[in-house]
């Protein structure tokens, strides 16, 4: 018998290196975002993987785009996909906590996530979005940047993508 973890009914799981990874920003971070990025380019030419890059916080928080979490939930609910209110993340196979004051829509590892204080959303990040209807994500994450002018980061891939061109989703989903 193999080793299962257990997860109540409703939650999803993302590892906690995942947190903001893939992160959706105000617009008005764009210039920084590009120079950070470039920042982490040299200093992984300098430095290998042997050293960790800490990133700056971004000059222009979500939260000043005073998004509610009722109408955040009604947008990303377009995904199509379930909606989880037990967040957890963690790390290895021991380590396990509850994300407080978050929500999550996916399944398996392919989710968007939010979580927010006050009603007011802070944070908006993903984990991968392989195992989602790439013409949902497309439709939704549209829609998020075109209303609240954000964009979104990939710091794995250093990809910036402009969340009000559906050409750019489309290609960086491919």
């Amino acid at each position: 018998m193999t080793k299962q973890e257990y997860r109540a009914k409703g939650t999803i799981l993302y590892h906690e290196d995942d947190f903001c990874q893939i992160e959706i920003v105000p617009r008005e971070n764009l210039s920084e975002l590009i120079k950070q990025a470039d920042n982490i380019s040299d200093f992984t030419s300098e430095n290998g993987y042997s050293d960790i890059y800490v990133r700056e916080e971004n000059k222009v928080s979500l939260k000043t785009k005073k998004i509610s979490k009722s109408e955040l939930e009604s947008l990303l609910a377009k995904l199509g996909t379930e909606k989880h209110t037990e967040i957890i993340t963690g790390y290895g196979n021991d380590y396990r906590v509850k994300s407080e004051n978050t929500i999550g829509f996916g399944k398996d590892y392919s989710a968007v996530y939010f979580d927010f204080e006050n009603e007011i959303v802070k944070n908006i990040w993903i984990t991968n979005l392989d195992g989602l209807n790439h013409e949902n994500v497309t439709n939704v994450l549209s829609e998020i940047g075109e209303k609240w002018n954000l964009i979104m980061m990939d710091w794995n891939s250093s990809e910036l993508i402009d969340l009000s061109n559906k050409k750019m989703i489309e290609k960086y989903l491919k």
